[in-house]
């Protein structure tokens, strides 16, 4: 077999992609943050874009204590374009990995940040 042909066999249905998301997700929920980095990275592996796998890492990241690996996988969530304020959560996940990794100052910032998209509103 070629290259070609692994690399197809390698892609997930969108509902087999879902389904991993939501395993992710309660294996966070349970407090299995080593199951759901691995497969939160197998996800972003597949796809380097995947912003809900990417996030999703970002999530386990934070859940074991590595504020700088947090903040780099919510940094390519975020990547460059303003954010739109039904992701607002996202700069609070951002200041939870800048104060996990001990810049506070910066932590403050996102939490305004978030508060600026919309943060607060219920």
């Amino acid at each position: 077999m070629g290259d070609k042909e692994n690399r197809e066999e390698a892609v997930l249905t969108a509902s087999q992609q879902r389904a991993l998301l939501m395993l992710g997700y309660l294996y966070l929920r349970m407090g299995q943050g080593k199951r759901a980095k691995k497969l939160f990275a197998a996800l972003v592996a597949l796809d380097k874009d995947d912003s809900w796998a990417r996030r999703g890492l970002a999530a386990a990241c934070l859940a074991l204590g590595e504020g700088e690996a947090a903040l780099e996988h919510v940094n390519k969530a975020i990547g460059t374009a303003p954010l739109p304020s039904r992701d607002a959560a996202l700069h609070l996940l951002r200041a939870r990995a800048l104060w996990l990794a001990g810049r506070t100052d910066e932590a403050q910032n996102a939490v305004h940040a978030w508060l600026a998209a919309g943060g607060a509103r219920q």
